[in-house]
């Protein structure tokens, strides 16, 4: 028989105190001097420690002294690192673990009006939000007294909002809104990031994202026509030539980065099964598209909305934690316990947030190192042994989070969505791979999330100054060859980051450090679909390539994505078209100077509510 959840979670022990545990100054050292200055400019208290922050965190969300100890021994050894607002408010009264929430928009003005209410409030504490607008109608459609105006004023309204309150708030709030493909504004959607046109129709603050069904997909393969339907009646309003919709979300992809994708139907059928049999379903996601809960109306008719409580362990560390029993679980308690505080604090305006919590008791434990731990064992990320590890890696993290969710269930009982279907399971979600962009600099600076390193160095600017950033794996190499000097890295520089001019590397040497641009995207592909059976959420995706790109190769790219049970994309991070030109035609003869960096670069905003 299972356990009966408390209708309200019970409250956490008395939390352990830092001085209660045994700290190690020593481990300072393993923060490189950029992650030491990220910390202090954004996440210390006024008078603490590096030492003292992750005492404060670990003991905020520990069930007891003991387990605070293990937080603590793993967080400052660098093994795992919650997500900035755990670091930057745990154990403090100054604000909430959690700033990263999804929710839908009711299909009546009092829906709409809630929307941006309960977005207010959200954004006021510097959240990011991911709100889905497909259920309300497409202009021109009857409502009462009239027609309707259709999403787009709406969505206008909602980016004046979002702007108003970060504008008038320390921490900057973002939002993103998604769209189903099959809705009959999806085209004018599309455009809606674009400075051109009717200011009016334009949302410039905002991101966006699109779900994309199979059957448009099939339609693309098919080269036939796609059918809008309206989201009152699911009458055909009009259709449109599926393949030229699709090279228009490409090309927009490639021109702005924009809009993200998420692949709803895979979505929907990697859904839990005890939320599946409640007739529960996803239909959007958040600001960096990793975070896939059900949001909207309910099986009880309430309004959820979804939250995301995430943390991140490093990869880079895998060989000292990897087989240390009981680490994962660990992590998994304190989650727990996170999500716990934030359902326990949270205020009235976020009561479908609490509730969304409460039901499903979802969290995300995601990955950061991936490519700093290839590059140190000197393994090309393109390689049949980066594919093995990658299996690996996810096939453990997921079985030893499945369990540690069945033993906190018999130990405090399963969340009310898996005990309505007699399901023994603490958490409904447990892994999504956010994009980590700050605490991966935290942790050693190490490589973001699963992604590649986007140059071997760089240059970062704090609110500090601006400080250069090497590859510590290259370094340690190129001192092996007596050539870690400046005129070496200047070379970099003048590649781009690039290391495969530098004829001191062998071959394979220039493979384990390729940049992401250098990369085959196909691998980056390959390696997603391979770990997303093991991702019951989604993970933040980017695609790196060049602004000439064949369009065909550009095509393939999304299709095989799809095709491979890949559930979200993010950006897609496109080079400059100036710095394209460099390839341009060098008469014969001619010695073709080495193209300099780029005055400008393109910029994606990355939103810090889970990273």
């Amino acid at each position: 028989m299972l356990p009966s959840p408390a209708p309200l979670p019970r409250p956490l022990a008395p939390s352990p105190r830092p001085a209660d545990l045994k700290l190690d100054r020593k481990r300072d050292d393993l923060l490189t001097p950029f992650g030491k200055l990220t910390a202090t400019d954004r996440y210390l208290l006024a008078g603490e420690m590096l030492q003292d922050m992750f005492a404060r965190v670990s003991c905020a969300f520990a069930d007891d002294v003991a387990h605070a100890q293990r937080l603590y021994d793993a967080m400052s050894r660098l093994w795992f690192m919650p997500a900035t607002p755990v670091l930057s408010n745990g154990g403090t009264t100054r604000g909430l673990p959690i700033s990263c929430f999804l929710n839908s928009v009711s299909d009546s003005l009092e829906g709409i009006v809630g929307t941006w209410n309960e977005n207010v409030w959200l954004a006021s504490n510097g959240g990011g939000i991911g709100t889905y607008w497909g259920n309300v109608r497409s202009i021109g459609e009857k409502v009462k007294g009239g027609v309707t105006s259709g999403i787009i004023p709406f969505i206008h309204v909602m980016d004046g909002l979002t702007l108003a309150i970060s504008q008038g708030s320390l921490r900057r709030g973002s939002a993103a809104v998604y769209l189903d493909i099959h809705h009959p504004e999806i085209e004018e959607f599309l455009e809606i990031r674009k400075a051109s046109g009717d200011f009016n129709r334009k949302s410039l603050n905002l991101h966006h994202g699109i779900n994309v069904t199979d059957a448009f997909m099939r339609a693309v393969g098919a080269g036939t026509a796609f059918a809008l339907r309206s989201p009152k009646t699911n009458e055909v309003i009009r259709e449109i030539d599926a393949r030229q919709l699709w090279q228009r979300i490409l090309e927009n992809r490639l021109q702005t980065g924009e809009p993200y994708l998420l692949f709803i139907d895979t979505v929907n059928r990697s859904l839990p099964k005890h939320q599946r049999e409640l007739g529960l379903k996803v239909s959007t996601s958040n600001l960096c598209s990793e975070i896939t809960l059900p949001t909207g109306i309910d099986h009880r008719d309430e309004e959820r909305t979804a939250v995301c409580c995430l943390s991140s362990l490093n990869l880079e560390t895998w060989d000292q934690w990897n087989e240390k029993p009981g680490f994962i679980e660990d992590v998994m308690r304190f989650l727990d316990n996170v999500l716990t505080h934030f359902i326990m604090v949270a205020p009235d305006g976020m009561k479908r947030a609490r509730y969304a919590a409460l039901r499903e008791r979802s969290v995300g434990l995601g990955v950061m190192g991936f490519h700093s731990f290839l590059q140190a064992k000197g393994i090309p990320m393109e390689s049949v042994v980066a594919k093995s590890f990658n299996l690996n890696m996810f096939r453990k993290i997921r079985r030893d989070a499945d369990a540690a969710s069945v033993t906190l269930a018999r130990e405090r009982g399963p969340c009310p969505d898996a005990m309505e279907r007699g399901v023994m399971a603490r958490f409904s979600h447990k892994i999504a791979i956010a994009p980590t962009a700050s605490i991966s600099i935290i942790c050693g600076g190490t490589s973001a999330c699963v992604e590649p390193i986007p140059a071997n160095i760089y240059t970062h600017k704090t609110l500090s100054g601006a400080i250069s950033v090497r590859n510590p794996h290259l370094a340690k190499l190129l001192a092996a060859k007596s050539a870690d000097t400046s005129a070496t890295w200047q070379s970099i520089i003048a590649h781009e980051g690039s290391v495969a001019h530098l004829d001191i590397l062998s071959e394979h040497e220039k493979a384990v450090f390729r940049t992401a641009f250098e990369i085959d995207q196909r691998w980056i592909v390959e390696l997603a679909a391979d770990r997303a059976a093991f991702i019951c959420q989604s993970q933040s995706i980017n695609l790196y390539l060049p602004a000439d790109v064949d369009k065909w190769d550009l095509h393939m790219l999304h299709w095989t994505a799809w095709k491979r049970g890949v559930k979200s994309l993010y950006y897609c991070r496109s080079k400059s078209i100036s710095r394209a030109a460099f390839a341009g035609n060098i008469a014969d003869g001619d010695k073709a100077a080495p193209p300099q960096p780029p005055q400008q670069r393109t910029d994606y905003e990355e939103c810090l509510a889970c990273q």
